[in-house]
Formats: C-alpha cells, sequence, structure tokens
C-alpha cells in the first residue's frame, strides 16, 4: 500500500480562485465578510432566479483526484494548495495573526497562515509534503488517477434534479456519495456503459443497493451551474471516510464540509472540491493503527515522529470554528477532482474477506482480521 492510497479518498472540489486580500496583519484575521465572503461557495439562488429543480437522477464518478501539488492544470506548484478548498472558519488568517487558535509546540507560525481569500488547507500546505517526502511520490496526484483510470477504485456522486443546461439555478437538489472498490469489467470508460459497484458496507441496507448510501445530502443545490452539497454558512455537512488498508478499515470524520463541482456538460463535473476539517488525534490513532500497512519502516516508535508533524500541521478548531485562547485540534483539507458521467450503479461489490498479515504484528506478522479487501471507501452522515 503507498501512502498515497491513505488520501485517495479525501479530495474533490470547486474554490474560488482570486487574488489574497491585502492588509495589514499582525493583529487579527480579516473576517471573510468584510471582503465580501470570499473563498465560500456560491449561495442559494432565490425566488425568480431559481428554476424548478428536475427528478433525473445522474451518477458521476471520479476520475482524476488532486492533492494541491500542482494546479487543475497540472503544473507543478508548492502554493497550487492556497486554490484548494474553501474558507472554512470565515477569517482570512496570516502567519501574525492573533485571534486563531494556538498552534501545538513546535509548529511554526506559517502553518496557520491561509490560501487564497482565506482558503482552509493545512493538508496541502504542511501534510502534503510529508507524504511526497515519507513516499518517495513527488507527483501523487498522477499516481492515484492513473489507479482510478485502471479500475482500482472511486468515489461516485449520485445527483438527483440536474439539468443538462451550464447554467442551472435551483434549489432542493439531492445526493449521497457511493464508495466504489475495484471495477469488475476491465478497465472503466467513464461513460453510460460503466456500472461500477459500490460498497455494500457503505449501504442503508448492505445487501440492497436501492436502499441508497448513508451518505445524504438532503440540501444541496445549483447555481449558476454550480452543485454545492450544503450551505456551508449553516456549518455545512459531517462526512465520516472510511480508509481500507489490505483489508483493515481507518474511519474518520471530515466535519464543516462541503463538496461541490461545475456541472459545466451534460457529462461532466469539473472543478470539484471536498473541504472540510478532520479531528487531528483521529487522524493519527487511526493512522498509527495503519502505518506498517503503508510501509514496515512507520511501525512502533518510528510514527512518533510523523505523528508530531501531523500535530503541527492542526490549524483550526475541529468543529470548523476558530478563535484565540484554544489549542487547535483539526487539520482544515479542500482537494479537487474531475468526473464523468457514468450508468446509476446496480452492483454491489464482493467481498472475499483475504487479510494480509500486519507488518507491524507482534507475532512476526502472522495476524490477520476479517473485513473487506484493499480498497479504499467513504461513508457519511447527511446534515
Amino acid at each position: 500500500m503507498k501512502l498515497w492510497k491513505v488520501w485517495s479518498v479525501f479530495g474533490a472540489g470547486t474554490a474560488a480562485l482570486c487574488s489574497m486580500l491585502a492588509y495589514q496583519a499582525g493583529c487579527s484575521s480579516t473576517p471573510a465578510a468584510d471582503a465580501g465572503a470570499q473563498g465560500l461557495p456560491p449561495s442559494p439562488c432565490s425566488g425568480s432566479s431559481c428554476t424548478p429543480a428536475g427528478t433525473g437522477v445522474e451518477t458521476f464518478a471520479i476520475n482524476n483526484l488532486l492533492l494541491g501539488e500542482s494546479d487543475r492544470g497540472g503544473v507543478a506548484s508548492n502554493t497550487a494548495w492556497k486554490s484548494y478548498g474553501y474558507n472554512l472558519d470565515g477569517l482570512v488568517t496570516t502567519k501574525d495573526d492573533t485571534n486563531v487558535c494556538t498552534l501545538t509546540s513546535g509548529a511554526p507560525k506559517s502553518n496557520q497562515a491561509d490560501g487564497n481569500n482565506g482558503v482552509d488547507n493545512a493538508f496541502g500546505s504542511v501534510i502534503l509534503p510529508i507524504i511526497e517526502t515519507a513516499a518517495s511520490l513527488p507527483t501523487p496526484s498522477t499516481t492515484i488517477s492513473q489507479a482510478i483510470q485502471k479500475g482500482d477504485f472511486t468515489i461516485q456522486l449520485q445527483v438527483t434534479g440536474l439539468d443538462d443546461t451550464a447554467t442551472q439555478n435551483s434549489t432542493g437538489l439531492k445526493g449521497q456519495l457511493f464508495a466504489s472498490g475495484a471495477y469488475d469489467n476491465g478497465t472503466p470508460t467513464f461513460d453510460s456503459t460503466t456500472d461500477w459497484p459500490v460498497s455494500g458496507l457503505l449501504l442503508n441496507n448492505p445487501s440492497d443497493i436501492s436502499s441508497g448510501s448513508k451518505i445524504n445530502f438532503s440540501a444541496a443545490y445549483i447555481t449558476n451551474g454550480t452543485f454545492v452539497s450544503g450551505d456551508l454558512t449553516t456549518g455545512g455537512i459531517t462526512v465520516t471516510i472510511s480508509l481500507v488498508f489490505q483489508g483493515v478499515p481507518l474511519a474518520l470524520s471530515v466535519n464543516h464540509a462541503v463538496i461541490t463541482f461545475d456541472h459545466t456538460g451534460a457529462a461532466d463535473a469539473a472543478n470539484g472540491t471536498i473541504a472540510g476539517v478532520i479531528d487531528t488525534e483521529e487522524l493519527i490513532t487511526g493512522l498509527k493503527s495503519v502505518a506498517g500497512r503503508i510501509s514496515a519502516s512507520l511501525c512502533g516508535s518510528a510514527f512518533d515522529g510523523i505523528a508530531n508533524q501531523i500535530r503541527q500541521a492542526s490549524d483550526i478548531i475541529k468543529d470548523g470554528s476558530n478563535k484565540s485562547g484554544v489549542p487547535c485540534d483539526g487539520i482544515s483539507i479542500g482537494l479537487g477532482f474531475t468526473g464523468k458521467k457514468i450508468a446509476n450503479p446496480t452492483k454491489i461489490a464482493s467481498d472475499d474477506g483475504s487479510v494480509p498479515p500486519d507488518p507491524c504484528s507482534t507475532d512476526g506478522g502472522t495476524t490477520t482480521d476479517s473485513s473487506t479487501t484493499d480498497s479504499s471507501t467513504t461513508d457519511a452522515a447527511g446534515e
């Protein structure tokens, strides 16, 4: 298992890509409202500007996942992360500001600095370089996207209410996410012939795909062609991401989350984003339990250095808020994706129950667990 796959399902999204507002730093972060709520998804339409949502059900499969080491055009840049995500805490923060949570001891003040227009993305600014170094993987987005395109896994976003115009304005849309392991019919073509099996573990009824996913967006809308999973200013949603390392699941909650994409064509989900906040200690605890499946060099105390770096990446409070006088205990994240319209799924992925030995096991690596086969999956609670 390569380290990039640890993060394989953290991704997706539309960021408002504008220049950082210039202001005098040193005392406090600038409230985003003072800048016209920069760095946020578009607001829902209202009144006569809205058209009725449709009733059609469409499914889009992620075919490219962008972690932040390059821009959306694929150009490598160590500042590309600044344009992935959203302004989750309502502030535009620099390294000199003092009205935000307290960083972990030893963390440089630059770890609290936001991206463009207040975009919160400590994953991109701090965690991603750790991944690139630890896994010797200079282009993780390329590697992970190639795996998706081969059919190793994907994430499916199913939406009810879209029409085929690129400027749709509607409220009352609904959505749900399906996690998917390996494609079962050769190489996926990412079109209407692609019926990608979904994980039964993440269905409301694990044996019945018609029961729907546990990842539901009941208050979604679309503004001028941009789909939004829900209003971030009212708290967003909580998404529980379940990652599986060689058969051993790791479940992590992403709080204050939002998912967006531009419906630029009938078959396209472009400029996608998932943004939110991960509980720092939950991430560390979970990763430690599967560290040996990432690399045997991370077993036992060898993981401690990585854990300290993760703690130092904490830039926000885990509920998505930010204020002075309290420790930072969350890590903001913002990733990008593109997707293609495929067939609405009709199959549930098989599970052979096999689990390879744990390299960190004290019995010499012979311990096994009963779970699913190696894949990356996603689960969530609604709003």
